[in-house]
């Protein structure tokens, strides 16, 4: 604040209008938005009653997408004490990790290269792998070795530990290949 008979230079004046000329023109769209959207509710509630609404229509939203992911079998819902718990079914976890697998970004080491050697007896967990691969973004180099641009490394490590297979497959970067897929 300026000393008791000083004066404020003309451009800051000038500003400070504008300024609260352009917030009134803002909460003047704005108002006349919410009215739109939420009706006569607006008038009678004001903001307050919007700022409700919009919790509820997150609310109902996030029900929504719970329950289409239940319908999907991607997650499972189970009931601990008085609260609702949800965790991802074996279907789920397969989903995100392909989902994580295809969002990777590009890696800065070269390629990530997959070698597996499962044995016979375990054909339906190499005939799963092959296609988490594929689905994932990987091509084919040669029958067991799979590759990506993308860094999966770290995705891929964790998920060969926990699913115990670190005796049939190998995750590395690479960089110098003959060859490389089309």
């Amino acid at each position: 604040m300026p000393k008791e008979g000083a004066s404020l230079p003309i451009t800051k004046i000038l500003l400070q209008v504008l300024a609260a000329a352009g917030q009134a023109g803002v909460d003047y769209v704005s108002m006349f938005y919410h009215i739109k959207r939420y009706g006569y509710g607006y008038i009678l509630g004001g903001p307050g009653y919007v700022a409700e609404m919009k919790k509820l229509s997150e609310a109902k939203r996030l029900k929504r997408a719970l329950w289409e992911l239940k319908k999907s079998k991607y997650i499972k819902a189970k009931l601990i004490g008085d609260r609702l718990v949800y965790h991802l079914t074996a279907k789920g976890v397969e989903k995100t990790l392909i989902t994580k697998l295809r969002q990777s970004p590009k890696s800065k080491y070269g390629y990530t290269v997959v070698i597996f050697d499962v044995p016979e007896s375990q054909n339906l967990v190499r005939r799963q792998l092959r296609w988490l691969l594929r689905q994932g973004g990987f091509k084919m180099l040669q029958q067991s070795v799979w590759i990506t641009s993308a860094n999966t490394y770290p995705l891929l490590k964790d998920f060969i530990i926990k699913m115990k297979l670190q005796s049939w497959v190998n995750v590395f970067y690479g960089n110098d290949f003959l060859q490389l897929p089309k």
